[in-house]
């Protein structure tokens, strides 16, 4: 009772930040997504604009209707991290804890109230453990299908997934309770249908070149960082910022547990949340020796973090000191997680702008203000950015969501024809631009003018998070702005 208490509790908060905070320029992209659906799109595959898609339908654009999958998903990933800890230690309070660590990390309680395609991954990972956790116990083929439906959907819903492939090989392969289904049709037609459900962005990548399988693989493809150790212990103190560093120690300790216990005691379902977990934790550190690494790229090693960490915890004894650990380490990271929130949900707290990794929240309606009162002094003028993060925004923020262009850059999904770009040949173009972008003189070629209009601050917190500039363009002449079905540099010529 007092599990479900906790996550209902949880899951208010998360409805009240949804709804309080405003959209990150990647959340309104996000959005701009389902303006229409596709099969998948150059960032990502294409899960959190399927899910997006019926919420706004049902609730309309708002901050909460865009988030509420997120939330949603936030309540069923806790469910199953609860039922997987729970049959696979038989015990009930394991899964409570398993799930009331996972709640306590800042990471998982972002990804449940701003909407990315983190939320859909962390709920089709844990599907996809939870399903073959049961299949240990319960050796019944509905599991592997199960589990072949996640994999694929969780394909759809970020690159990400395929990292837990190799665990899940090496456990079917040591294991008896796996490789028993080696000899059957059931691995097979589950193979099949796991590579069905993630038939979208491999349809999508066929018919665009493999443009996003190319830029996902170019992360890995970089040049050498310069100073690789600082980029190592930058990545590392990320996690440790965005676990919490007390529920980091335990869920580092449950992983090297999990694999250790797993296959001293020939464990199936133990060794698979430490194989799932651990290992892609140490690829992401390897990787950060050569680039730098998204703190939330690592998400889903949390989830059999949590779990590995509360059935160690229950299957050895609890001394003083543990128990006092034990107490603290979720204490602190609830305290971390609602100071997030709060900062999120109203910028109260007096984190210096340029270390408040929220700032990215900022900007949003200021800029929509901005282009909105340069239309009314320009009526005529269509509106264009570079970052279609910031395209994004203002489609998402004006009334009647216009469309506005992205100029150059890589290949950003055009929600507009050639023929329609065609027809704005001799009006004006309002160019809204970050000021680090630059004055904005390179976009002069494709103008008879360019000048600059307005100038204006976005803030965060009571200070300034950044800076702006409106330029206009008179007479558009042609080309600059992404057009075509899909491919990269699909551009109309100058």
């Amino acid at each position: 009772r007092i599990f479900i208490a906790f996550l209902l509790a949880m899951t208010v908060a998360r409805l009240a930040v949804a709804a309080a905070a405003p959209l990150s320029g990647d959340e309104a992209y996000y959005w701009l997504w389902t303006r229409p659906l596709q099969l998948s799109y150059l960032d990502h595959p294409a899960m959190v604009a399927w899910l997006i898609w019926p919420s706004a339908h049902l609730f309309g654009d708002g901050a909460l209707a865009v988030r509420l999958p997120a939330v949603l998903a936030a309540l069923a990933t806790s469910l199953l991290v609860w039922d997987i800890a729970r049959v696979a230690f038989r015990s009930n309070v394991a899964g409570a804890m398993a799930a009331f660590l996972l709640n306590c990390m800042p990471l998982f309680s972002s990804a449940s109230a701003l909407i990315t395609p983190d939320a859909p991954l962390l709920l089709f990972w844990a599907l996809a453990l939870a399903a073959l956790t049961r299949l240990v116990h319960d050796p019944r083929a509905r599991w592997l299908y199960l589990g072949g439906v996640a994999l694929g959907l969780g394909a759809d819903s970020k690159y990400t997934m395929a990292l837990i492939l190799p665990g899940l090989l090496v456990a079917f392969l040591v294991f008896a309770d796996f490789r028993r289904w080696w000899r059957g049709v059931h691995i097979w037609l589950a193979m099949l249908l796991a590579l069905l459900c993630a038939s979208p962005p491999i349809l999508w990548n066929l018919r665009n070149g493999g443009a996003s399988f190319a830029k996902q693989l170019g992360h890995a493809a970089t040049a050498a960082a310069v100073q690789p150790l600082r980029s190592l212990g930058e990545f590392l103190g990320a996690q440790i910022g965005l676990v919490s560093p007390l529920i980091f120690v335990l869920a580092v300790w449950g992983m090297g547990w999990a694999l250790w216990a797993g296959w001293r005691r020939a464990r199936a379902d133990w060794f698979l949340l430490g194989a799932t977990s651990l290992p892609v934790l140490l690829f992401f550190a390897i990787h950060a020796l050569d680039d730098s690494v998204q703190a939330h790229w690592p998400g889903p090693v949390w989830i059999g973090g949590a779990i590995a960490s509360a059935g160690a915890i229950r299957m050895r004894p609890t001394g003083r000191m543990l128990r006092a650990f034990l107490f603290a380490a979720p204490a602190l990271g609830l305290l971390m997680t609602f100071a997030v929130y709060l900062q999120a949900a109203t910028q109260i707290l007096p984190i210096p702008v340029r270390l408040d990794p929220l700032r990215r929240l900022a900007g949003g309606r200021e800029i929509a203000a901005a282009a909105r009162a340069a239309l009314d002094r320009h009526p005529d003028a269509f509106l264009f950015a570079r970052k279609h993060e910031i395209a994004a925004l203002m489609t998402y923020e004006l009334p009647g969501h216009p469309t506005v262009l992205v100029a150059g850059g890589p290949m950003r999904p055009p929600f507009y024809t050639a023929a329609e770009v065609a027809e704005l040949k001799g009006r004006d173009g309002l160019l809204v631009a970050a000021k680090r972008e630059g004055s904005g003189q390179d976009m002069a070629p494709y103008f008879a003018s360019l000048q600059p209009l307005d100038a204006f601050a976005v803030s965060w917190g009571g200070s300034v998070a950044a800076e702006y500039s409106i330029a206009l363009g008179a007479g558009y002449k042609g080309g600059a702005f992404v057009i075509g079905d899909g491919a990269p540099g699909a551009f109309d010529s100058p």
